[in-house]
């Protein structure tokens, strides 16, 4: 049976349900989805302290700390990183806790059970959200203990282009990576080469994001095709080097913008990298949401509306502008 997945947008909704009712939570999903970056993004929103824990990388006596003597018992000092203040309040994030061996398992059962460990007791104010990679993804997997299983909430999170698009536009990725994507949403994530002499590279929206780190820091893509296949894989690498030959075909950018439309061809991938071009070079002034509407009214509905839709993610106030109205009495039902 096939557990249904979630979206990263659902997820941040759950999320909130969950701390608020101090429920923990396990998020399964594979390498580079963004599991960690949503926990650390939901806590600085919030105005929660975050202790982020690799599992992985723990032995037991790191977590239960070590012994010392205390009035002639033996007591147990709990390391550094955990929360001591009482009347503070965060998110402790358990990573990799299904890569944990058993016996760091064992070692976080009581705190994820009972938010104790031995001597140490989790403060009032602080929240349990774990995760951790498919069994799927053949990564280093160790099931569970199931009294630990059936304590958290399991939630199955699978990247989706539309949620990675608005982080894309917030992020300020570059555009070859949204105008690609939007062209290709498939390529999104791809699974690893199993092969022993592949490139085990493979896509994933973390992979995609160091991508366009490069891209920022190296425009020239025939120079750095290597480190394209070695980012995201070679398959991947190939389409996205192919796609990017579609940008020479692009018209004048800052020319639309001061009011000059030219006749586009309807071919997908040339007018997805129009829409992404035009999303990165739009400033906001008024001449640019003046030309923005009418350009837009040029285009295939589609892409027309799309365009429109992406700079309000990368500027809200574009909606305040006076012909955002009668676009949306006329384009509104084309909005999901």
């Amino acid at each position: 049976m096939i557990t249904p997945s979630i979206s990263t947008t659902e997820l941040y909704n759950h999320i909130d349900t969950l701390l608020d009712t101090d429920t923990p939570l396990f998020i399964h999903g594979s390498p580079g989805i963004g599991k960690s970056y949503i926990v650390a993004d939901v806590a600085q929103k919030k105005g929660l302290e975050l202790v982020d824990i690799r599992l992985s990388q723990m032995d037991p006596v790191d977590l239960r700390g070590v012994p010392s003597i205390k009035e002639n018992q033996t007591v147990w000092m709990p390391p550094v990183f955990f929360p001591k203040d009482i009347n503070s309040q965060g998110i402790l994030f358990l990573d990799e806790l299904n890569s944990a061996p058993p016996s760091v398992q064992a070692a976080i059962y009581q705190l994820v059970l009972n938010r104790k460990m031995g001597e140490y007791e989790l403060p009032k104010g602080w929240r349990i959200i774990c995760a951790g990679n498919r069994v799927s993804d053949r990564g280093v997997v160790f099931r569970l203990p199931s009294p630990l299983v059936n304590r958290m909430v399991h939630l199955h999170v699978q990247a989706r282009f539309e949620d990675f698009k608005l982080f894309a536009i917030k992020e300020g990725l570059h555009p070859f990576i949204i105008g690609f994507l939007g062209f290709r949403p498939d390529l999104l994530s791809t699974e690893p080469v199993l092969e022993d002499d592949a490139n085990p590279a493979f896509a994933t929206p973390r992979s995609y994001h160091m991508l366009s780190n490069i891209l920022k820091a190296k425009g020239n893509i025939k120079s750095i095709s290597s480190i394209i296949y070695g980012t995201v894989g070679y398959s991947s690498g190939v389409e996205f080097t192919s796609y990017v030959k579609v940008y020479e075909e692009l018209p004048d950018v800052a020319s639309i913008y001061d009011g000059n439309y030219p006749e586009i061809k309807n071919q997908p991938a040339l007018l997805y990298a129009l829409v992404s071009a035009l999303v990165e070079y739009f400033n906001g002034s008024e001449t640019h949401k003046e030309h923005l509407f009418v350009f837009s009214e040029t285009l295939p509905t589609e892409f027309g509306v799309m365009l429109i839709k992406d700079v309000i993610v990368k500027d809200e106030s574009l909606a305040t502008y006076s012909a955002f109205d009668t676009w949306l009495q006329k384009y509104g039902e084309y909005i999901i």
